[in-house]
């Protein structure tokens, strides 16, 4: 099996993406004293399956399965639900969003069920992950706590294919993720 997966992300537009920058530095702010973190641009992970490596065309498949995504599909508008930690290191804090988010994304879920190899499972679960801890949880919960709800949706107008190791538990693991390639949704 490989030992590096791709994840399909759904990107902001540049004002959601100032805003969750501004909710993941103060989330930095607040564990500041708890350990070490580190961040990912903000995303959220629509499908992960592993990486074929030993397959030429598996990269450039990856880049179609998400040009089809991206000629299918238009910018949506996200609401956020709540801030939360967890004691997972790839969501040691998150933004959640509604359940109008989980039906909007399904299609997109579903459409990479569909073409997509070698499924690892993956659950589609609309978050963003404002930062990777592995600060006790007791610190996490505390920054979740002092980090403001956006009262209005977030607009994700992009969508990427990003590559990184099969499991995530460590800043390096975080720093191994590289892009691909990335497309803009087009409205109707």
């Amino acid at each position: 099996m490989s030992r590096h997966a791709v994840s399909y992300w759904v990107l902001p537009g540049p004002e959601a993406q100032v805003r969750l920058n501004q909710l993941s530095l103060l989330a930095c702010e607040g564990m500041s004293h708890g350990g070490g973190f580190c961040m990912l641009p903000p995303h959220i992970t629509l499908y992960s399956h592993p990486l074929d490596a030993d397959q030429p065309k598996s990269e450039g498949a990856v880049i179609d399965r998400l040009q089809q995504l991206a000629d299918r599909h238009q910018p949506v508008l996200l609401s956020p639900k709540a801030i939360e930690a967890t004691e997972t290191f790839t969501q040691s804090l998150v933004l959640r969003f509604n359940s109008e988010a989980l039906r909007e994304l399904q299609p997109w879920f579903q459409q990479f069920c569909l073409s997509s190899p070698n499924a690892l499972g993956y659950k589609l679960d609309p978050h963003v992950s404002l930062l990777y801890s592995q600060a006790p949880f007791a610190f996490r919960r505390e920054a979740a706590k002092r980090i403001a709800l956006p009262t209005y949706p977030l607009l994700f107008e992009r969508v990427s294919a990003v590559t990184h190791p099969l499991t995530i538990n460590s800043s390096a693991d975080i720093a191994a993720c590289t892009t691909l390639q990335e497309y803009s949704l087009l409205p109707s």
